[in-house]
């Protein structure tokens, strides 16, 4: 497994945010502490498979499919393993056609190299990474964003297509209706370089938070 940690702090990340956003300082003092969840024990095939699994689903329904998986391939969630169950055996799982033809296709792309490893993956740019797994059918730029932020801890990561983001800037920010994602996402500038963590506090705007 390839060693991977949060590349910032988030005490460092906390007090340039409330520096440069009154209306942020404000939800973070609602929510309490930066708790953004780590996946870096997880290969890089094994949190693009979750992030197909969580694609347009519930936490709680997404959640019990990938716990599915994982029972299924016997805890070792990898491309052989996986291609071994097969599209009949993924269906009854929960996967749907497009997500299973999504997580074949990541192991094949993987297995035939053109997704090289995980050694190499880690050392790309931002837009590197989009550019080479968004070649997988069903990986878009957010599952990618995913990745980055939970897998590899970077702190610049902002999904503002994601819709509980949009969603929490709108109950955060006292908005009749949500921005788009272009309006969000120049919105954002603000927060840089630490975007990951005001989008985690914007998540947490829609669950953590009682605004009544």
């Amino acid at each position: 497994m390839v060693e991977k940690s949060c590349n910032y702090s988030f005490v460092t990340a906390q007090k340039h945010l409330r520096k440069v956003d009154k209306r942020m300082a404000i939800l973070m003092k609602k929510v309490g502490p930066t708790e953004v969840r780590s996946e870096s024990e997880l290969s890089f095939y094994q949190s693009l498979a979750r992030a197909i699994v969580y694609q347009m689903l519930s936490t709680k329904s997404a959640a019990a499919i990938y716990g599915r998986l994982v029972d299924a391939c016997a805890g070792n969630v990898c491309p052989l393993s996986v291609k071994l169950l097969g599209e009949v055996k993924l269906r009854e799982i929960g996967f749907s056609r497009t997500k299973v033809a999504s997580i074949l296709d990541l192991g094949e792309k993987i297995q035939c190299g053109d997704i090289p490893g995980d050694e190499i993956l880690i050392a790309m740019s931002d837009h590197e990474l989009v550019d080479c797994l968004t070649q997988v059918k069903g990986i878009g730029v957010w599952s990618v964003e995913m990745l980055m932020i939970f897998n590899l801890g970077r702190s610049d990561i902002f999904p503002a297509t994601d819709l509980g983001v949009r969603k929490g800037h709108m109950m955060a920010y006292g908005l009749d209706d949500m921005l788009s994602a272009k309006m969000l996402l120049e919105a954002s500038e603000v927060w840089k370089p630490y975007r990951t963590v005001a989008a985690w506090y914007l998540w947490r705007a829609t669950d953590s938070v009682d605004w009544s």
